[in-house]
């Protein structure tokens, strides 16, 4: 653990010209065992890419695993990055592909030419993470925790002396990444540097580790002692919030007065007595009613009527016993009002001294124009009658 494997002093890290975390200095042995933590976007990922130098390097100076990231040239990025084995949180599996075809592919392009060599080297890695009874398995064929080992067996495949681990349990659940973790602490057993990305806080109480911390735009080193804001356990805070709200405060008289609470004494229930409910003797048949005659129905209904209607007034008795109307008058109703229907048009039939102001009805359909122009002329008014 003598060994420096990486080495960073003033460094500026940047992407897309905003700068991300400035003055660093850090120093990391080889086989330690690093947790990376820091709010979402303070600076992780990009600390990681700028490590196997997919960000440039600008300001400072850093050396990783015996490269010079200031004068790194482009081609030996890939040199550097096969002594840097990642773990990406997505995966990055080759979908067309089984399991054996995914490993074969990156140790055939980092140089591998032997079949036996690389079968040998694919089982052991395989083997290293449990998955060697998933060769011929597609990636979609495996849960999130099996994708997560292959990607692991993918990053020991060239046995590089560095393992970045990008958020590994992120699309996991707890129990996998515990069990993710735990292979990651017997790798790092081994003599690797292992250095993990994670918001899953309760990994570090129990797999304990360095911390580094990115906070306010500069990487700092953390004790399990003096954690910042970010490693608490989330939900710890916000519990504590809630039960220092949901005690309200006491008032003075309140706080002096003693509160005598009564003494809680236990009642114990008797036990529910059957309840008897009086029940009719089987001896005693009920007996039917009798029907009623038609009279006493009759008289029944007259009570009944008078004691829902109460309020029947006299006039409302009267109009109920009026004579029946014969059938003379009933004539003499109607042609009544079939003179009141007669149209103004008719003829009206007056007493004496009365004048015909209106035209004869029964005057024939044929007659001429001019003859009923002056049957229209107003007749002369009597004097006489108007004074």
């Amino acid at each position: 653990m003598s060994d420096t494997i990486i080495k960073m002093t003033g460094g500026v890290i940047r992407q897309q010209k905003n700068t991300i975390l400035k003055n660093v200095n850090i120093e990391i042995k080889s086989g330690e065992f690093i947790y990376l933590i820091g709010k979402v976007g303070s600076g992780k990922s990009s600390f990681l890419k700028t490590l196997y130098a997919e960000l440039p390097l600008e300001y400072g100076n850093a050396e990783i695993v015996g490269f010079k990231l200031k004068k790194i040239r482009k081609s030996q990025i890939p040199l550097l990055r096969r002594k840097c084995g990642i773990v990406f949180q997505d995966f990055k599996l080759l979908i067309d592909r089984n399991v054996y075809d995914n490993l074969e592919f990156v140790l055939r392009a980092t140089g591998w030419r032997n079949k036996k060599d690389i079968r040998e080297r694919i089982e052991n890695v395989l083997t290293k993470v449990g998955m060697q009874d998933k060769q011929n398995q597609m990636p979609h064929q495996l849960s999130g925790g099996e994708q997560q080992r292959i990607v692991l067996a993918r990053a020991l495949l060239n046995a590089p002396p560095l393992i970045l681990a990008d958020e590994p349990t992120g699309n996991i659940d707890p129990e996998t990444s515990y069990q993710l973790v735990e292979l990651l602490k017997e790798i790092c057993d081994t003599g690797k540097t292992i250095i993990i990305a994670t918001h899953q806080y309760d990994l570090i109480k129990k797999y304990p580790g360095r911390i580094l911390c990115c906070e306010n735009g500069e990487l700092i080193e953390k004790t399990p002692a003096n954690s910042c804001d970010c490693s608490n356990t989330p939900g710890a805070q916000a519990t504590e919030e809630l039960v220092t709200e949901s005690q309200p405060p006491l008032s003075m008289a309140t706080a002096t007065e003693e509160t005598v609470v009564p003494p809680v004494t236990e009642i114990i229930p008797d036990t529910p007595e059957k309840e008897t409910s009086p029940e009719i003797p089987a001896e005693t048949p009920v007996a039917s009613p009798e029907p009623l005659c038609m009279e006493q129905q009759e008289d029944i209904l007259s009570l009944i009527g008078k004691l829902d209607y109460p309020e029947i007034s006299a006039f409302d008795y009267e109009l109920e016993h009026l004579p029946e109307i014969e059938p003379e008058e009933k004539e003499k109703t109607e042609q009544k009002t079939e003179e009141a229907n007669i149209p103004a048009e008719m003829e009206e039939t007056q007493e004496e001294g009365q004048i015909d102001i209106f035209p004869v009805a029964d005057e024939k359909e044929n007659e001429n124009d001019e003859e009923k122009q002056k049957k229209n002329i107003p007749p002369v008014m009597d004097l006489e009658l108007i004074d």
